[in-house]
């Protein structure tokens, strides 16, 4: 049996970029290299001996950055899984490259980064630094805000009444009396305080106990993604450098 995904804190003097980066795969040499560049960039770094292990870590928790070891068997099926769908879809990937054939069309398949052996750990710590503009806008995309306002939904042509729990770019917690279906179609209408009214579509994501429902955008009007991705934006904290 695999073991869980392990967490390796960053250097307790360094601080925290804020952002999170998980390994696939069980070489030393790789781990080595990675935990130290991610260091170097002040992240959080967790690892992954198998696919298998990393499928059930994805499921449950979002990551900034994936350094997906191409040898590791499954590795070209677990990236395209992860550009397939949920909350890691949008994560930084960086496919380091192997001999066997899981290396063979890691960038078609939706690899950001191509990491080559030997890895050196300035090197990683470099494309790390590059990619960064990319996974600070990715978690800013999923940033949530906490904030509790009345949302007008209709489902199945249906009024229903609820309340928001909290907010980011690309979707909402609710608390409804009503149940709703993982997969339904919501519209949804809200009142940003001093923001203007945001209306949209949408779909539900996960069910919870106790009401609880998210919400993910799937349509809304240019002008109002901007309204809201401003209103977002001036109460993000970017994390520290």
């Amino acid at each position: 049996m695999s073991s869980p995904a392990k967490d390796v804190a960053p250097d307790s003097a360094s601080g925290s970029s804020g952002l999170e980066f998980l390994v696939v795969g069980n070489d030393n040499t790789v781990f080595k290299a990675v935990s130290t560049a991610v260091r170097k960039v002040n992240g959080r770094l967790n690892c992954a001996p198998s696919v298998a292990t990393a499928s059930t870590y994805l499921s449950r928790r979002k990551v900034d950055g994936i350094v997906l070891d191409m040898d590791t068997p499954g590795a070209l099926e677990l990236l395209q899984t992860i550009r397939s769908g949920g909350s890691n879809k949008g994560s930084v990937i960086f496919a380091c490259m192997g001999v066997g054939p899981e290396s063979q069309g890691v960038i078609r398949a939706g690899a950001n980064f191509a990491l080559h052996r030997p890895l050196l750990s300035d090197k990683v710590a470099n494309i790390f630094n590059v990619a960064t503009g990319m996974m600070a806008a990715e978690k800013r995309r999923y940033y949530r805000h906490p904030l509790m306002v009345p949302v007008d939904l209709k489902s199945n042509g249906k009024d229903l009444e609820s309340t928001m729990c909290n907010l980011s770019e690309g979707g909402m917690a609710i608390w409804s009396l009503n149940y709703h279906s993982k997969g339904s179609k919501v519209e949804f209408a809200f009142e940003l305080p001093a923001g203007g009214r945001i209306k949209g579509s949408g779909e539900i994501t996960w069910n919870g106990p106790d009401g609880l429902a998210g919400i993910r955008f799937n349509i809304m009007p240019d002008e109002v993604y901007s309204q809201l991705s401003s209103w977002v934006g001036r109460r993000y904290t970017k994390p520290a450098a």
